[in-house]
């Protein structure tokens, strides 16, 4: 069963979901709102045990194996291949994350 979210799209986001990709296609040191997480059910868990789950902001802060990325003010390494599951909508605004414009609250 897939993670299902009550939030809505935060407004600095973009509402086009043309823009959306996997989180390993993202930039780094760019943030995202995770739109969907297409993985097998076991792999959503561990994700999910992470903090990367639909409605949440991330941002990606090294491209590699592992991609480490930002969650919830931790960071944490994961693999390209679960980054490949993950689709997200990057933020339109640079350093986002950083001023506070991607708050989950």
């Amino acid at each position: 069963m897939e993670p299902h979210s009550h939030m809505s799209d935060p407004p600095s986001l973009a509402q086009d979901s043309s823009k959306n990709t996997s989180l390993n296609k993202l930039k780094p040191g760019k943030c995202g709102y995770v739109v969907k997480v297409k993985a097998e059910s076991d792999d959503i868990k561990k994700l999910m045990a992470m903090g990367v789950c639909e409605g949440r902001i991330i941002k990606l802060v090294h491209l590699g194996e592992p991609m480490i990325l930002q969650v919830l003010g931790s960071r944490i390494g994961v693999s390209s291949r679960l980054g490949e599951t993950v689709e997200v909508a990057p933020c339109e605004e640079n350093n986002c994350c950083e001023q506070g414009n991607c708050s989950e609250e």
